[in-house]
């Protein structure tokens, strides 16, 4: 498959979770700060999970995720923004959750790349 198409749904996927996506099902475990930018629906009622800031954060890894079809960038620095996108939803395990698709689609793409 093209890369760009991947790349395309990926993106249009991580709009939808971020942006639209409203559950009542709550993974997070930890107490998140409560600021404004890092607060988020807890509990049993139906809304959406993630904080304002990781809704606008989510455009970073987006426009990473696209611009690589256009511009020649490493590999590693990739890995590097992929892994800093994990590193900051552990704030918010419902994140984690919803990242868990493109995490794992980055890393066989990259495997079969390598084979």
């Amino acid at each position: 498959m093209n890369k760009l198409y991947v790349s395309l749904i990926e993106s249009l996927y991580l709009i939808y979770m971020f942006h639209f996506f409203e559950t009542s099902v709550d993974f997070n475990w930890f107490v998140s700060p409560q600021s404004y930018w890092f607060k988020h629906l807890i509990g049993n009622e139906k809304g959406l999970r993630i904080c304002p800031f990781g809704r606008i954060a989510i455009f970073i890894l987006i426009f990473i995720i696209l611009i690589r079809n256009y511009i020649d960038i490493p590999q590693y620095i990739i890995n590097i923004i992929l892994v800093a996108a994990f590193i900051l939803s552990l704030m918010n395990l419902n994140a984690v959750i919803y990242l868990l698709p493109i995490f794992l689609l980055e890393l066989i793409m990259n495997f079969y790349k390598f084979l």
